[in-house]
């Protein structure tokens, strides 16, 4: 595991090979931690059957439009 410190000087972290406490093991191959981004693809409701990348089923237009007004609320 890698320390990691935010430098606000150069706006990145620095890292370190020192293990500190409290850091999470940041696996990308596991579901929905990958950099390709959140999808919401086809009709399966098993997550545990979803391709990578894929986080849920598909959303309807009504689906959409609530989350996108959940999310302006944040």
């Amino acid at each position: 595991m890698v320390a990691r410190e935010f430098d606000p000087i150069n706006a990145k972290t620095q890292t370190s090979d020192a293990r500190a406490d409290g850091l999470t093991n940041f696996n990308v191959s596991l579901l929905g931690n990958s950099n390709r981004g959140h999808s919401f693809e086809g009709k399966e409701t098993d997550l545990s059957k979803l391709p990578p990348g894929v986080i849920g089923p598909e959303l309807t237009d009504a689906e959409r439009r609530a989350l996108v007004e959940y999310l302006k609320t944040l």
